[in-house]
């Protein structure tokens, strides 16, 4: 999630074709929604794919270091290893649960807390992978349209509003280039 910045349920709803080795990219263009059930009426709850992400801007290429697609290629060999020696059908997902099925986000939601808890972390969630890689790439030098992109926003104000603050190095550039000026005007 690091690498790639992507939401929980796009990072999810990843398959096998979504591994763009030539360009080194995940591209991603699904992800999974969780459809509420009925208990009144005996209906469970249901995870589907749905073809668009949340945002139109959500269909893209994300860039990613190579090591990352081989790691998430052998994962998903090694799940469809698993899958052969229990005589499960073979999946095209990368990250499916033991039946070969979508995994739902709120179980991984609930392993990561306890994850989190037995080691006396704090309770971050997901969501933190995306602030962290954006404040890498803001004090990386990347400009706020570059991560607009790459995060899969519709509006470069949602970029800004949410990530301006995470760029404390860029505050501290700001004012090193003013007193560079200042210094040139005033020699």
């Amino acid at each position: 999630m690091l690498a790639s910045a992507l939401r929980i349920n796009e990072l999810l709803a990843l398959d096998i074709q979504d591994l763009d080795f030539e360009s080194c990219e995940i591209v991603v263009n699904k992800t999974l929604v969780w459809k509420a059930g009925n208990r009144k009426l005996g209906v469970r709850g249901e995870i589907l794919c749905k073809n668009t992400p949340k945002t139109d801007a959500g269909n893209r290429r994300v860039p990613v270091p190579r090591e990352t697609l081989q790691n998430l290629k052998d994962f998903h060999n090694e799940m469809n290893l698993y899958f052969d020696k229990h005589e499960l059908p073979r999946t095209d997902l990368i990250f499916p649960t033991i039946y070969g099925n979508y995994m739902c986000d709120r179980n991984e939601r609930a392993t990561l807390k306890k994850r989190l808890t037995e080691l006396g972390l704090p309770d971050y969630g997901f969501h933190l992978f995306r602030h962290t890689h954006a404040s890498l790439m803001l004090n990386a030098g990347a400009n706020w349209k570059e991560l607009q992109t790459r995060m899969g926003h519709k509006s470069i104000k949602t970029t800004m509003d949410t990530y301006a603050e995470l760029a404390p190095k860029k505050k501290a550039e700001a004012v090193d280039i003013y007193l560079k000026q200042i210094a040139k005007l005033t020699s």
